[in-house]
């Protein structure tokens, strides 16, 4: 315990030029402008990086200004009693890796333990929970206790003077907590090549996504890590549709922080939908704050996880939001044609009884004679393997167009094994990411 707060001749000297700051207010500057956190590879203007080194149990709030990194303030911090890497709850170490801040508690609704003010973590993380760590509430707070060092149970604790200075540069879900053992440095020229090289792969990515094709997109990413990708034959219709309208979309990154720990770089931007035709700029719409997982593999970097951060509130309950995101923006280009189109495709499924495609006509929502989609499908099943064959046909197509909902009517003459009929069937139908699914559907005989 000693040699943690035992101070030598360049820790005095530390302290007494941090003791200047405090008195000017000034930020300082790294006193070796060509060594810097290697933890930091790039950083967005305005934004801040809290970096805690667990063995001098010193809290550091690096900024960057006009493409200048620099300290703001250092704080003493207490982290874990037990000193190392926490694998398991209840082990009191804290944490080592990359993480944000999920929410701001203020002392009202805090036990004295938690001091003035507190911020969760979102500790376990992707990379965590995938070597199997777990455990929860790790938090940076104040204390109400005198502060000693490694005196918490995984959190990172403060003077309550100190969490209140520093929660005015937090910015939830965007501003990293970094948390090492101690501080590594490398050559500012490193760090440079490193931002280059991955702003360059997360370019071709965002190409691969507006231009390329399902394995354009999955090249980007390691084999040893599937992102979910049934969006995919989705977004190329609605690619194609825009293309239609001479409509070009394209997915755009701003504010884009990379950072680094023990292999693996950590990316999050805010991820924008952009419609352009033309020069004319049509629409641009806020995904999200999109985070990856990289690490060097082969000679170049693959995305190892890919997920949210956050997700912008109009797209919360959406899937995908990309998706969601195109169809504010895209003007499908709907005609009589295709849509009687669509209905044929569905007359020669059930025709064939082909029961997988046949059901793929319809929505979620799909709700008629009682039933919805999942008994109506189940319904026709059951009479698909009654019957020796179906042949079912329409002609006298009348169609109602419009921009997300349309209806269709035509004359329908159904033969089967054991029934023969004919009548009048109407559709109703709604767009779903460039495609018509009926959501009702009815039918008078004669």
């Amino acid at each position: 315990m000693k040699n943690n707060i035992s101070l030598n001749k360049q820790n005095v000297l530390c302290l007494l030029f941090a003791g200047l700051f405090f008195l000017t207010f000034d930020s300082i500057v790294f006193s070796d402008e060509k060594s810097f956190p290697s933890a930091i590879i790039k950083l967005p203007e305005n934004e801040n990086v809290i970096l805690v080194e667990k063995k001098s149990q010193t809290l550091f709030l690096y900024t960057s200004r006009a493409n200048e990194m620099v300290v703001v303030f250092q704080f003493p911090c207490s982290t874990g009693e037990a000193s190392g890497i926490k694998f398991k709850a209840g082990d009191k170490k804290t944490p080592e890796g990359i993480y944000f801040l999920k929410n701001e508690y203020e002392d009202k609704y805090l036990s004295p333990v938690y001091g003035k003010k507190a911020f969760p973590t979102d500790y376990p993380n992707f990379i965590d929970k995938r070597v199997g760590k777990n455990g929860s509430a790790i938090w940076i707070h104040g204390t109400n206790k005198k502060l000693k060092p490694m005196d918490s149970n995984g959190c990172i604790a403060l003077e309550n003077a100190d969490i209140l200075k520093l929660s005015d540069y937090v910015t939830l879900d965007s501003t990293p907590v970094i948390m090492v053992q101690e501080i590594d440095k490398v050559k500012n020229e490193t760090i440079i090549k490193q931002a280059m090289n991955i702003d360059s792969i997360l370019t071709q990515w965002e190409i691969s996504i507006e231009n390329g094709n399902y394995h354009d997109y999955l090249s980007f990413y390691s084999p040893e890590y599937l992102p979910y990708i049934n969006w995919w034959e989705q977004w190329f219709k609605i690619r194609k549709q825009a293309d239609k309208s001479d409509l070009s979309l394209g997915v755009k990154r701003e504010r884009t922080g990379i950072y680094y720990h023990n292999r693996v770089f950590v990316v999050l931007f805010d991820l924008f939908l952009t419609a352009k035709n033309g020069k004319v700029q049509n629409g641009k719409v806020c995904l999200g704050k999109r985070k990856l997982f990289l690490e060097y593999q082969d000679n170049t970097y693959k995305i190892i996880g890919d997920i949210f951060q956050t997700v912008s509130k109009k797209f919360q309950k959406a899937k995908v939001p990309l998706i969601t995101a195109a169809n504010t923006l895209v003007t499908p280009v709907f005609t009589k044609e295709s849509i009687i189109n669509t209905t044929q495709q569905w007359l020669a499924a059930w025709s064939k009884k082909d029961m997988t495609k046949y059901a793929s006509f319809y929505a979620e929502n799909f709700y008629s004679d009682g039933m919805n989609k999942k008994a109506w499908v189940k319904r026709k099943q059951n009479l698909s393997k009654k019957y020796d064959y179906i042949h079912v046909s329409g002609r006298e197509f009348k169609v109602k167009p419009g921009r997300m909902t349309c209806e269709i009517s035509f004359f329908q003459e159904y033969k089967s094994s054991r029934l023969t009929t004919q009548g009048v069937k109407s559709l109703k139908l709604v767009n779903k990411g460039g495609l018509w699914k009926i959501y009702q559907e009815s039918w008078k005989g004669k």
